[in-house]
């Protein structure tokens, strides 16, 4: 995928006009009186997939997602359709609309949060078309998640079966209902849009990170909210939001995103639909930039300090510590010694006539239930329910897509058709990163779609070639460089000789000299299905990176090699040491040669030579070389990733010799340096090897 940055200045900057008045952020205004030539106008966008000027009139359709609650200002004033349908300044379309500039003439904007399907299948046949554009969220709605944060999160208290067969009511509406009704939204906008005009359907974005159970923690984070059905909470603690949980909220938003990416596909590929169309995903992003919400960086803060790129509107569910909270306690109030819990205890005995017994408590939950029918936070994806404030604003059309029959749609509403406050409603929806983000991918994807009609090459998806050093990047392991400029070619000719021809975005890996200190991996990938081979720029490219990232450096002068990554264009190379080391600035060892009668017994250790083979090719063979053979019980190992087994060093040999051996052999350093490595300033003379051999 293209970079999200580059993507997002070519929204801000390759619109007929730079972001001017209007603007939610708070741009200043710019005023440009200079005439366009309409003949350059035309002849750029015939040939520029970046160039917006073709858009005349667009729409925007679909739920609280593209309506945008909570990000910005909310547009309108009570009792008018954008405030019925809390259509807000800063959401995705919003955005592009500013970026498209002023060849804007029509924007419709029938987005209304808390709209399921049935209710965008007449957005869209009530759009004003012909229209070059339309983009849209839809099927969010259509789980009957109404309930599921009420039980699972906000108001868990009615323990794990009811939050699962929400969980699994959900799923079955994935299952049954919502293609066929997502397809009726696309064949609705096939009269609506103009043959060769272009729709962006956007996915929706898991909520949570899963790396710990901090989220569910109550002593750390307090998801449940106590302010709403006060009966409900007494004596009694909220579900937890597990990782286990956590990870099935999140397996439906890609079981969603599925279903839709499958419908856009089929409508692509069908010849009667007039307009071109494409996904737009943007659901990986958020765990890319630590955007999720548990995030072990933060701590259940809104806004949250630790986590600059969170995407998504939250209440805060921080659990200040019990010192905190016992120290604030006093300071409100020091002489107050009243007992609350024990006062709302009486409270609730008088409301229900007796004693609060845990049956009593029940009976008194399902009465309000019948009663109530469960208030929803009608539009959030995991919270989707009919808002009652825009209820006024529909009528089930007989063609319309199946109403998926939530329970609760049919109670009576507490709010009387007023709806709750968009401050609670909007939580679990993308906030200001999160809509600059969709803009983001949907421009990227209507740039994509742009170019393919146009028979250009995608100026934002296009691949670029990119150098990267490990050492640069703070990396610390490292390999003799002499190995690695010997196992590049190696492993560019296996690669000629054993590498797929009809396969695509094949890879091959290949590690050398494992276990040891100058143990690496040798790595190709192929992408954007690639399935040529070119063994020359196999060559080349391991080459660059091996002699071109480390050499000439006075702070290394063995000419260690760390590695890199180079990727060109659908290729990427890589070399990868695999083990952390305290850089060598020159080759040391020490040496013990003893006596023992009928042998000589000896230790050596070692750093910066004899790395890569487990002294074979080096010492062994050096020493047999020096002695004449006769060398006994041999024994290598290394030390890797700090182990501190070889006394600082990075290897220790023993072994044994004829006796009489070290003064002609190793004290004089010869061995060692016949092994490519010293034992200096050791031993006898402050040379070689000390000992009584």
């Amino acid at each position: 995928m293209a970079s999200l940055l580059f993507s997002w200045l070519v929204l801000l900057v390759l619109s007929s006009s730079p972001l001017t008045a209007g603007h939610p952020r708070g741009h200043r205004h710019h005023h440009n009186n200079t005439s366009r030539n309409p003949r350059t106008v035309l002849s750029r966008r015939d040939t520029d997939p970046t160039d917006f000027s073709w858009i005349s009139r667009w729409a925007a359709i679909g739920d609280s997602f593209t309506a945008g609650i909570g990000s910005g200002y909310q547009l309108g004033i009570p009792l008018t359709d954008d405030w019925f349908c809390s259509r807000y300044s800063y959401s995705w379309v919003k955005i592009l609309n500013y970026a498209f500039g002023p060849t804007v003439k029509n924007f419709q904007y029938p987005a209304c949060s808390g709209d399921r399907t049935e209710q965008i299948f007449n957005q869209a046949t009530n759009l004003n078309g012909p229209l070059d554009l339309v983009m849209m969220t839809a099927g969010g709605n259509d789980l009957c998640l109404a309930t599921m944060i009420t039980n699972c999160i906000f108001l868990a208290w009615r323990g794990e079966d009811v939050c699962t067969q929400i969980l699994d009511k959900a799923q079955e509406n994935i299952d049954t209902i919502l293609k066929d009704n997502i397809r009726d939204i696309l064949s609705a906008l096939n009269g609506v849009i103009k043959p060769g005009g272009y729709m962006i359907y956007s996915g929706y974005a898991p909520f949570f990170d899963t790396t710990n159970e901090d989220c569910g923690d109550l002593s750390k984070q307090y998801w449940a909210i106590k302010e709403w059905w006060w009966w409900s909470y007494w004596f009694s603690t909220p579900l937890k939001l597990t990782v286990d949980r956590r990870t099935k909220f999140n397996t439906l938003v890609a079981n969603i995103n599925q279903a839709i990416s499958d419908v856009v596909d089929e409508y692509s590929a069908d010849t009667s639909i007039k307009y071109k169309i494409t996904y737009s995903d943007w659901s990986d992003w958020g765990a890319e930039v630590d955007g999720q919400m548990c995030s072990p960086n933060g701590v259940g803060l809104y806004p949250e300090p630790g986590q600059e790129e969170l995407q998504f509107i939250k209440r805060n569910t921080y659990v200040a510590p019990p010192a905190w909270r016992e120290l604030r306690r006093r300071s409100l109030d020091q002489d107050a010694h009243v007992d609350t819990h024990e006062e709302a205890r009486v409270a609730v005995e008088q409301a229900i006539g007796g004693p609060l017994t845990e049956e009593k408590r029940q009976q008194f939950l399902d009465h309000l239930e019948a009663k109530w029918a469960k208030v929803n936070i009608y539009d959030s994806l995991l919270w989707k329910s009919r808002n009652p404030r825009a209820e006024v604003l529909h009528k089930l059309d007989s063609r319309a897509p199946s109403p998926p029959n939530c329970p609760g749609d049919d109670s009576p509403d507490p709010t009387l058709g007023i709806g709750l406050p968009d401050k609670v409603a909007s939580n679990f929806h993308p906030n200001e990163r999160g809509h600059e983000n969709m803009a983001a991918f949907a421009l990227e994807n209507l740039v994509w779609l742009r170019a393919k009609e146009l028979n250009v090459q995608d100026p934002i998806c296009q691949v670029t070639d990119a150098f990267t050093c490990w050492q640069a990047s703070g990396k610390k392991a490292f390999a003799n460089g002499d190995r690695m400029n010997e196992n590049y070619k190696d492993f560019c000719d296996a690669v000629d000789k054993d590498h797929p021809t009809n396969t695509l975005n094949w890879s091959r890996r290949k590690t050398y000299h494992a276990g040891t200190q100058d143990e690496h991996e040798m790595y190709i990938q192929l992408s954007n299905d690639a399935s040529a081979w070119d063994k020359n720029q196999c060559l080349d490219s391991f080459s660059r990176i091996i002699n071109g990232c480390d050499g000439n450096d006075p702070n290394n002068p063995l000419d260690f090699k760390f590695g890199g990554s180079y990727v060109r264009g659908d290729y990427e190379y890589q070399v990868n040491p695999k083990h952390d080391r305290t850089l060598i600035t020159e080759m040391t060892g020490d040496c013990k040669g003893d006596y023992k009668f009928l042998w000589g017994s000896y230790t050596l250790r070692g750093s910066g030579w004899a790395s890569s083979d487990f002294g074979q090719n080096t010492l062994l063979s050096s020493a047999k070389s020096c002695v004449g053979g006769g060398i006994t019980k041999w024994s290598f190992d290394y030390c890797l990733d700090g182990d501190q087994d070889c006394g600082g060093y990075e290897w220790k040999a023993t072994f044994r010799t004829p006796i009489w051996v070290r003064t002609r052999c190793f004290n004089n350093d010869k061995v060692q340096k016949g092994a490519g490595g010293s034992t200096n300033g050791v031993g006898w003379g402050q040379v070689g090897c000390s000992g009584s051999d």
